[in-house]
């Protein structure tokens, strides 16, 4: 209470709307869509949490996460793995979180901007994609199955290395920024600089108010509902490549003898490869 005198009436509004949120709610929107559902500036959340105790929006956020152990809501309790599980309960819950988790993308896609992205990598010079930590590795996957349809792709991981390469893009060049969150600093940053340069941007996230989707002119949005502070992110992964594949079907389609002849050539270049 005694805290509570020395908020601002933003900061109060943010104070309010936090305790009457589900813990969980909290922990998987960003900043700036709390600030949205506040009806106050980011700003005002960084001085929040900074009274309350926190380095950051992020240190508050995990601190709630480790902290939410007696609200699991009751569409989780089939999906959330708990200590004495035996492993056919581990195996069933894997099944059903991935199975969900497909399911609440599926029905939020807009096949429309799926379509006008492919219709982007159809149409450019070079492809870069930028994602960091698991968003990395599912950029890798990006990266294998645009260049087996005969697309020039090239995933960096690096961070460092995809703003200096996002700088040397050009019009007719498109940059693919792939972050469940959205606020990943050195995705943002790389997806910023390449749209600043005039190449053509994509982004691949679970946040559609998030900051990467400000440089992005096409968002497309998946939703896996995950924690990702208390899981490994692996329904995370699982709906960002099941956008890979839908978006590879589509090149597929659209670029048929493209992606048949593609397809023919790599295969035969690692046929040796193998015993």
């Amino acid at each position: 209470m005694l805290l509570r005198r020395s908020f601002t009436k933003s900061e109060k509004k943010v104070a309010d709307y936090i305790l009457n949120s589900k813990k969980s709610d909290i922990t998987r929107i960003t900043i700036s869509e709390l600030a949205a559902n506040c009806g106050v500036s980011e700003a005002t959340i960084v001085r929040y949490v900074k009274k309350v105790g926190f380095e950051s929006f992020q240190d508050f956020k995990l601190n709630l996460a480790l902290d939410n152990d007696d609200e699991v809501v009751e569409d989780e309790k089939d999906i959330t793995i708990s200590q004495n599980d035996s492993p056919q309960d581990i195996l069933r819950k894997t099944k059903v979180g991935f199975l969900q988790s497909i399911e609440n993308t599926n029905a939020i896609i807009d096949m429309n901007k799926f379509l006008q992205a492919a219709n982007f990598i159809r149409s450019a010079k070079k492809i870069e994609i930028y994602g960091v930590g698991s968003s990395s590795a599912v950029g890798k996957i990006l990266q294998y199955k645009l260049t087996r349809l005969g697309f020039p792709a090239y995933a960096i991981e690096d961070p460092h290395m995809q703003a200096i390469s996002a700088a040397t893009l050009d019009l007719g060049d498109l940059a693919f920024g792939i972050s469940q969150s959205g606020s990943t600093k050195d995705t943002v940053d790389s997806l910023a600089i390449a749209k600043k340069h005039g190449a053509t941007t994509i982004c691949l996230t679970e946040h559609v108010n998030s900051p990467i989707t400000k440089y992005a002119d096409v968002v497309l949005e998946i939703f896996s509902g995950e924690n990702p502070v208390k899981t490994s992110a692996g329904r995370s992964i699982l709906v960002q490549v099941f956008a890979v594949e839908l978006l590879s079907g589509l090149l597929y389609s659209t670029e048929y003898e493209k992606a048949i002849k593609a397809g023919k050539e790599t295969a035969s270049a690692v046929v040796n490869k193998l015993y």
